[in-house]
């Protein structure tokens, strides 16, 4: 697979007004893990959806290679880039594996039949996300887990360059958060994949992440490598809240400060 760059150049972002005070210029390569930090309402998952060419930029570019994202065919866009949304809309009667079987339609050059390489595809997401004895479930009637892993199935279906995740252990119990955690790092290791993933979760972060971008309140931003965005001072600037860290087993833990009111 060839190894992407994804590049940010004086993008700003927003619905009507621009979310950040400074432009934000980074790039990107296959491999890498990137966690974006925020508060709520900051701007994360706005940025997700200009990255994934859904929503055009308010100034500046997304690239992957030299092609404009949001000025691409959307067919071109989803064999490269996928996005999981943070509350995914599966309100629909079809069983859990014609859903997963959606995230093939962008390989498709019309409605044909499926291929073996999709019905592969397909049943390997099933496989990953724990979901192949529930395949011939309607997805409207599983629980909220259920239906978050059948989203992620479905991106995994999709095999795109780029992967973006809004929470993705949203709705997920302890298991199955473990799992995706794993996922995520063989994507990104393994097959030279970009990972970025909006996260409240400080500790999934320091665990998985190579590069942070971190979103202040005001519309300031910094990004670099992990262990220089992921400090005390640096994070109490994004959370408005003093956090201290511990170690365990050889990582960095961070637990907000509780007597912060008293």
């Amino acid at each position: 697979m060839t190894i992407p760059e994804m590049t940010l150049t004086a993008l700003n972002v927003g619905r009507r007004q621009p979310l950040f005070s400074e432009p934000l210029s980074l790039s990107t390569s296959g491999g890498e893990i990137w966690a974006v930090l925020g508060e709520n309402g900051i701007g994360k998952s706005t940025l997700l959806l200009t990255l994934a060419g859904l929503l055009p930029p308010l100034a500046g570019s997304v690239r992957l290679g030299d092609r404009v994202l949001h000025r691409a065919r959307r067919r071109l866009v989803a064999r490269e880039v996928g996005l999981l949304l943070q509350q995914p809309n599966l309100d629909f009667p079809f069983t859990v594996r014609e859903a997963v079987g959606a995230g093939r339609f962008a390989h498709h050059s019309g409605w044909g039949a499926i291929s073996a390489a999709d019905r592969q595809a397909i049943d390997a997401a099933l496989s990953d996300c724990d979901l192949i004895r529930l395949q011939d479930q309607p997805v409207d009637r599983l629980s909220g887990g259920e239906q978050h892993r059948v989203a992620l199935a479905t991106l995994f279906a999709q095999s795109p360059r780029v992967c973006l995740f809004d929470e993705p252990v949203n709705h997920l119990d302890l298991r199955h958060r473990a799992r995706l955690m794993s996922r995520m790092r063989l994507l990104a290791r393994d097959e030279n994949r970009l990972i970025i993933m909006a996260v409240h979760d400080i500790n999934m972060a320091a665990r998985l992440a190579d590069r942070v971008l971190l979103l202040y309140p005001g519309g300031g931003h910094d990004h670099g490598e992990a262990r220089d965005m992921l400090t005390a001072s640096r994070l109490q600037r994004v959370y408005d809240h003093p956090l201290r860290s511990v170690e365990w087993h050889g990582e960095r833990l961070w637990v907000p400060e509780l007597n912060h009111w008293s």
